[in-house]
């Protein structure tokens, strides 16, 4: 199995939401991040992310309350799209 694409996609996710202001958990094997909520409140953000039509899901749903949960299993173009909503997101929390 070739995962180049799936390093590319996660290199390109790590590098522009640590530039928007954010902090994780660095992916070793996994097709997704554990990002830190802001205000550390898990569950308000992913519903402040849902203005933005950015999809993710709590990490308190999968014992890490605090965190918010994000695959990078998705396209290129999905990633580069989203990452400015993120940051405006945040800005804007």
């Amino acid at each position: 199995v070739d995962i180049a694409p799936y390093e590319k996609r996660k290199l390109l996710f790590t590098d522009g939401l640590k530039k928007a202001g954010y902090s994780f958990i660095e992916p070793e094997g996994a097709f997704y991040l554990f990002c830190t909520a802001p205000g550390g409140d898990d569950i308000a953000y992913v519903r402040h992310l849902q203005n933005y039509n950015i999809l993710v899901v709590p990490g308190s749903g999968f014992g890490g309350p605090g965190f918010f949960r994000i695959t990078y299993c998705v396209s290129e173009d999905s990633i580069t799209r989203s990452l400015p909503l993120f940051k405006k997101a945040y800005d804007e929390f």
